[in-house]
């Protein structure tokens, strides 16, 4: 960690512990002359800043990797508040150790793929995923799917999710995809519910852009924030992002089929 280099903790308001935790390692910089500050979720400022630290669980590192794309800042979260941690590096003991870690350079940096969503005239780019949802109770939507100009599916159901390798070990697992390793580059494409027999999971080349056609009115949702629907007829295109986020990993983290164990089971 340089001395200029500015570490940028975030926190989630919502999360119990998160902004004592925040301030906590926002002191230990501070104390070894290492520039820091601390900010609530949703006013983040990359100015001068080396590093990211995102408090809360999966989700505020989610949405916090979302704010600072384009920019490839490394970032690692810490869970607190009893959140799902499957991408952090332990709990508010572990963010000191993790610190010292940076700053003494044991560290590796995971470049993990993102995708671009073209949404009507609006831009999205997700970490986990891209899902597509039919509205109201009953869920139920028709899709086709195409990439590079043939079609790749075709079906009524709840929907579609479309993932990275890092999203494989989200919605997608739920939804009967396969664990693909987050080194993988590939797009993955899950049916939600779909109402037939022989659909099945694909995984395509991450340099295809996928073409998601709505047959009935769909909902879409970015990392599982809903961000806009699509209309009878209406498309959308999801590409490789131009873009990664700069995941931190540490010695002595679990790897990643131990993490998908200990989180999961099996």
């Amino acid at each position: 960690m340089s001395a200029k280099g500015k570490v940028l903790f975030v926190y989630n308001l919502r999360k119990r512990g998160a902004a004592a935790a925040a301030a906590a390692g926002e002191r230990w910089c501070l104390e070894r002359g290492i520039p820091a500050h601390t900010t609530p979720r949703r006013e983040i400022e990359l100015d001068g800043v080396e590093l990211v630290v995102a408090i809360g669980g999966d989700g505020t590192l989610l949405r916090v990797a979302g704010a600072i794309f384009p920019r490839e800042v490394p970032i690692f979260g810490v869970n607190v508040g009893g959140a799902l941690g499957f991408l952090s590096v332990g709990g508010a003991e572990a963010l000191v150790p993790a610190l010292e870690g940076y700053a003494a350079g044991k560290y590796r940096i995971e470049r993990r793929m993102r995708l671009s969503l073209e949404l009507g005239e609006r831009t999205f780019s997700a970490l986990n995923d891209v899902v597509f949802v039919g509205p109201g109770a009953y869920r139920f939507t028709e899709l086709s799917v195409r990439c590079r100009r043939e079609e790749v599916l075709s079906f009524a159901g709840d929907g579609l999710v479309v993932a990275t390798p890092t999203g494989s070990t989200a919605y997608a697992l739920s939804a009967g995809g396969p664990l693909l390793h987050p080194e993988v580059a590939a797009m993955l494409l899950v049916p939600l519910s779909p109402h037939a027999l022989d659909l099945r999971p694909v995984v395509l080349p991450p340099e295809g852009e996928v073409e998601v056609e709505a047959r009935y009115p769909v909902q879409v949702f970015v990392d599982g924030d809903r961000v806009g629907r699509l209309k009878r007829g209406e498309r959308a295109r999801i590409a490789r992002a131009r873009a990664h986020t700069l995941l931190v990993r540490f010695p002595e983290q679990e790897g990643f089929f131990s993490r998908v164990r200990a989180c999961f089971g099996g």
